[in-house]
């Protein structure tokens, strides 16, 4: 039996939709929340006896990061410079590749940029989220290799 360790996901945006470098999100990341939510209905028909239907009707794939800033950090730094940009100035070609080499990748906005803070004697604790903008494109993991 392993586990999963958290580090071994690889997460990349290029600056803008336009751009064809990836720039990897890790350095001074602490914590990575993986927090989707689903749009569900739900409908009584007379053919289930008052039972309920449920139906998932719509979806939004957040991935929200914590850690610490770090000046030096290209990731970093290109998701700070949008601070106080709006609309398309705000997307992204975003990449998540599981530890198993399963990727998630498409266009989505980079939002809710809190920007450093803490106590004096701390490191400049930040906060941003990226959100897929519809379903992301899925490419399975490659089989094991023996």
């Amino acid at each position: 039996m392993s586990f999963l360790l958290q580090h071994n996901y690889n997460i990349t945006i290029t600056e803008g939709l336009a751009s064809t470098t990836e720039l990897l999100i890790a350095e001074g990341i602490t914590n990575l929340d993986f927090s989707p939510s689903e749009t569900v209905t739900e409908d009584y028909y007379y053919a289930n006896g008052g039972a309920a239907t449920k139906d998932v009707t719509g979806t939004v794939l957040t991935y929200a990061f914590t850690g610490h800033r770090q000046s030096e950090d290209a990731a970093q730094n290109y998701i700070f410079s949008l601070l106080t940009e709006l609309g398309p100035a705000r997307k992204t070609n975003f990449k998540v590749v599981e530890p198993d080499g399963a990727m998630y990748e498409g266009e989505a906005t980079i939002h809710d940029i809190k920007t450093p803070s803490g106590d004096a004697n701390a490191k400049g604790e930040i906060a941003f989220s990226i959100t897929f903008d519809k379903i992301p494109t899925f490419t399975p993991a490659p089989p094991p290799t023996p």
